[in-house]
């Protein structure tokens, strides 16, 4: 049997769902809230209590959200510009950027560059996720 001294144990502070979720709400400006259960934000806190510190940045956790979810029927993206979660919106080169609106959009482009844009490339559009 080996012992080891408390001294030597993590001295990580792990994290709680609440530091978590409060993270994600503050990164998304709230998005969270209006697109996910109260169960949903939950279970992917959960997932991520023994693998996160208090340290863990807020956009680590709203892009880890954002992975959490990428291949599920709650699927969304992060607008590129404001940090807000969304289920519609412009994606520009199959993902290289996101935006949740025209004024967003409209940061890195103005309407005739966007028009010009999809038609150039059709990895970029509006659409729904």
């Amino acid at each position: 049997e080996i012992s080891t001294p408390l001294g030597n144990k993590k001295t990580k502070h792990m994290t709680t769902i609440q530091s978590i979720l409060s993270r994600l709400t503050e990164a998304v400006s709230g998005t969270d809230k209006e697109l996910y259960t109260e169960d949903k934000l939950n279970k992917f806190a959960t997932f991520y209590l023994d693998k996160w510190d208090e340290n863990t940045s807020e956009d680590v956790v709203a892009e880890s959200f954002v992975d959490y979810w990428w291949n599920t029927d709650r699927t969304c993206r992060r607008c590129s510009e404001c940090g807000k979660l969304m289920r519609e919106g412009y994606c520009v080169d199959m993902g290289v950027a996101y935006y949740c609106s025209k004024d967003c959009l409209h940061t890195d482009f103005t309407d005739e560059e966007w028009n010009e844009e999809c038609e150039n490339n059709d990895q970029s559009y509006y659409t729904e996720w």
